[in-house]
């Protein structure tokens, strides 16, 4: 996919949170650091415990990320993510395994930033980087928030 396309389908993502602090030329100068990948239906994305290369962004379709429990063979679903979601975000913070699976429920594509070329993108755009960051943290932050609401409706 061209740097041009890429582009595009980055804007699709400008009141997304995690970019809702970019401008025009923001998008334009970070769109040669994604790629797009796409997955046809159950299609796994990525296994918990798997190395973390990456963070995507979903353009279409949608993602089921489930967690495995305590019993064998059983996960629970812990998301289903659709246009405009983060997955696999935990990796640009930390270098930790994934924490969950992620599997495609339909076809679904998505906008992919690998690790290296995030750390190539802070490095000759800390100014955008930062405001990628501060969206990140957003996010973040809402997830939490939203986690913590559900723990206490269950006791």
């Amino acid at each position: 996919m061209t740097d041009n396309i890429i582009e595009k389908n980055l804007c699709t993502f400008r009141s997304e949170i995690p970019f809702s602090f970019l401008s025009e030329e923001d998008f334009r100068k970070i769109a040669c650091f994604f790629e797009s990948a796409s997955y046809p239906a159950h299609t796994v994305i990525f296994r918990e415990g798997d190395p973390a290369e990456f963070i995507g962004f979903v353009l279409s379709g949608k993602l089921e990320v489930k967690k495995q429990t305590e019993f064998k063979g059983n996960q629970l679903i812990i998301a289903i993510l659709t246009k405009g979601a983060p997955v696999g975000e935990l990796s640009i913070f930390d270098e930790h395994a994934r924490s969950a699976t992620v599997e495609a429920v339909e076809d679904t594509s998505i906008l992919m930033l690998r690790n290296d070329a995030f750390e190539r993108l802070l490095k000759e755009f800390p100014d955008i980087g930062i405001k990628i960051l501060k969206g990140f943290i957003r996010t973040l932050s809402l997830r939490l928030r939203k986690m913590t609401e559900r723990l206490t409706t269950v006791f």
